[in-house]
């Protein structure tokens, strides 16, 4: 059973995604772009001791898992984008019920229904072995 979304709100959920993605982006050319001159960066080197580099690979880490959850976002809206254009926004990927728009609003890039995400969860949960396995 499907629930086709109106135009109107259909058009303000992509806007919403517009603003999503240019803000994903500035942000990871931001982190991106701090980088810092590699003449500096070697001046820079030469003055660190041991707690110091242990401190910056730390940084480094840190940083390198931001971007890996900005990227992984920034996936998410492109795919959110295409589910726009094949008309399949807002309808949960596994069972094809309209997701209420309520939840879409406050996670505009939902894939799943509560009920088919809860069950997705638990599923991944007992993969892990954590919890109880899921009945079917």
């Amino acid at each position: 059973m499907k629930n086709r979304m109106s135009e109107s709100k259909l058009k303000g959920f992509k806007q919403m995604l517009h603003e999503m993605r240019e803000t994903e982006i500035r942000d990871i050319e931001k982190q991106i772009g701090r980088d810092l001159d590699p003449a500096l960066v070697r001046k820079i080197d030469v003055a660190m001791d041991s707690g110091d580099w242990a401190t910056q690979e730390q940084i480094e880490g840190i940083d390198h898992l931001i971007l890996e959850k900005r990227y992984q976002t920034f996936k998410e809206l492109s795919s959110a984008f295409r589910r726009m254009e094949r008309g399949t926004y807002g309808l949960c990927e596994n069972c094809g019920v309209g997701i209420p728009l309520d939840r879409l609003e406050v996670e505009p890039l939902t894939r799943y229904c509560v009920p088919c995400l809860t069950k997705k969860e638990e599923f991944e949960k007992a993969e892990k072995g954590v919890g109880n396995p899921p009945t079917l």
